[in-house]
């Protein structure tokens, strides 16, 4: 796998040190771009009909889709509760029958996805994207296992509570580039988190963590 930095943007592809986030109707990969493919909580307003499953089963088994998602809970935004977290559970049964991990949209609804988590038990890694909460929630994910994903903004006494090896970084939908978020980043953690980006980023999309993982995060 080719270094990549940039977790999770939504940009047209070309974005070689990206994985580009795309619905299943939009997924027309280019040679050596990575992607991710899923469900997006916005878009359970009505039911997720057979042929869109059908699109994000195809989709996600191509070798070039990398992760799964962005799924996820949005308690401002989409369907009803019920149906976003149906649909991110079949999403996140997919990631695990594909071995591929899980990018995660979270808007208010922290207690949920960690309660899915610890129903589920994934051997897959789930990631919270463009993560933007109080240290307090951020304590939450990582306690649970999750990486945490940092885009433009973002809170930086929470960023000071990941340990180095849960940190990511995106560009989303902004218009930033991912080595202005990176400098970011690095102004606040103070130093340059250029390598250690791009080391977790191939850990998150290239193996799969287990229960003793999630129990050692515990412990932090």
């Amino acid at each position: 796998m080719h270094r990549i930095l940039d977790i999770h943007t939504h940009r047209t592809a070309p974005q070689f040190e990206a994985v580009v986030n795309v619905s299943p109707e939009n997924f027309h990969p280019l040679e050596g771009q990575y992607y991710s493919v899923g469900i997006h909580p916005w878009a359970t307003t009505e039911e997720i009909t057979g042929p869109v499953w059908e699109a994000l089963e195809k989709a996600a088994a191509h070798p070039a889709v990398v992760a799964i998602g962005e799924c996820g809970v949005d308690l401002l935004k989409g369907g009803p509760l019920y149906r976003q977290m149906l649909v991110m559970k079949r999403q996140a049964e997919l990631a695990e029958r594909l071995r591929k991990p899980l990018i995660i949209h979270d808007v208010h609804a922290h207690d949920v996805i960690i309660g899915m988590k610890k129903d589920f038990h994934p051997r897959q890694r789930w990631m919270i994207h463009g993560f933007r909460g109080k240290p307090t929630v951020a304590e939450m994910f990582l306690r649970a296992g999750f990486m945490l994903s940092f885009a433009p903004k973002f809170n930086p006494a929470a960023l000071l509570e990941v340990p180095e090896d849960a940190l990511l970084a995106e560009t989303d939908d902004s218009g930033a580039t991912i080595d202005a978020v990176i400098a970011s980043l690095s102004a606040v953690r103070g130093k340059d988190l250029t390598d250690v980006i791009a080391r977790n980023s191939n850990v998150f999309l290239s193996s799969s963590t287990t229960e003793e993982d999630a129990d050692n995060k515990t412990d932090r």
